[in-house]
């Protein structure tokens, strides 16, 4: 019989312009509540991390994420951070909406799942 054997927690990571334009902090503040708002109105457990864009350039962020990132910021004119990921996957450029992200950590806790086979 299939079973559920393991369900992993999501990864998810805030990048934040604030290390290069201060300004940028309050939207930083923004995007981490809204996360945590998301993850306590889900009951979703993971661990929050906020690097900055520097370190996510170098190497802290898979390189294609980074070139999303810059090619969002060179069509839209407008910086896209801080910009949200759960499990490497970009879900917003700015302060995301509490639906979005309740519904990209829904969708990263279904494709967590691994099922397997067990004898009863």
């Amino acid at each position: 019989m299939n079973k559920i054997i393991k369900k992993s927690e999501p990864g998810i990571i805030i990048i934040s312009g604030s290390c290069c334009i201060p300004g940028m902090a309050p939207f930083d503040e923004q995007a981490k509540h809204v996360v945590e708002q998301a993850l306590s109105e889900t009951d979703v457990k993971a661990q929050v991390k906020v690097i900055p864009a520097s370190t996510a350039y170098f190497g802290a962020v898979p390189k294609e994420v980074m070139t999303k990132i810059i090619t969002e910021l060179n069509q839209s004119g407008r910086m896209p951070v801080p910009a949200v990921l759960i499990n490497g996957k970009i879900i917003s450029y700015g302060v995301p909406k509490v639906e979005d992200v309740k519904t990209a950590l829904l969708q990263a806790m279904d494709a967590g799942k691994i099922r397997g086979m067990q004898d009863e």
